[in-house]
């Protein structure tokens, strides 16, 4: 199994843009949403060395929290996302003549299709905890890094939507109706929040900047 996190950033670019499946657009979209994670938490941590209100630090060592524990999370996921992919693969390489063989196939293929688009799904909702923390942090991280928080909004937005991509193209091989049509109502929630937080954060940094 390959570890993205002992790779360099060049071996990062390279391996995206090579023939192989790994990473595959659910992997690069997490590292994408952890890198707007850090955006964010840049920005927390220059605010946090300047503010002398104690409300204020309290607000943001909470949110350093939350963005320490999203980026660990979606770290996480981008690794179960590459398990997910040779899970489907080795499913879909299992024999498939007899009887049993089938059912097994089948049933095999149910499970990896299903991982398959709960891990991005679970992508989604980490960088949707990221924009919700971009939001209170465009009203009062220091204007002097304030588009970064823009920049981390934007990255999270675009991760999501790869993301939740990724969970629309394995819907279709999983058999079960209710779990498809719950996995699709889901995707249609983060969409609609995601948008509306980032709307609402680059016009808060805009009017700042």
């Amino acid at each position: 199994m390959l570890n993205y996190l002992n790779w360099t950033v060049d071996e990062l670019f390279t391996k995206a843009a090579a023939t192989e499946p790994e990473p595959g657009g659910g992997g690069v979209s997490a590292i994408s949403g952890v890198l707007g994670l850090g955006m964010l938490t840049m920005v927390a941590q220059i605010s946090l060395a300047k503010e002398k209100d104690p409300i204020l630090i309290g607000k943001f060592k909470e949110i350093l929290g939350a963005l320490g524990e999203s980026s660990a999370r979606l770290k996480t996921l981008t690794q179960q996302d590459m398990q997910a992919y040779q899970e489907f693969m080795r499913a879909l390489s299992l024999p498939n003549k007899t009887p049993e063989e089938k059912d097994l196939r089948q049933e095999k293929k149910q499970q990896a299709a299903i991982l398959s688009a709960k891990v991005p799904m679970e992508m989604a909702k980490s960088c949707l905890v990221g924009l919700q923390v971009a939001k209170d942090l465009a009203s009062i991280g220091s204007k002097y890094a304030i588009s970064d928080v823009g920049v981390g909004a934007n990255l999270l937005e675009a991760a999501l939507k790869g993301a939740l991509l990724l969970v629309d193209a394995n819907i279709p091989y999983i058999s079960m109706a209710n779990k498809a049509d719950e996995l699709k109502q889901q995707s249609e929630i983060l969409l609609q929040e995601a948008a509306g937080l980032s709307l609402n954060t680059l016009k808060i940094v805009r009017e700042r900047m």
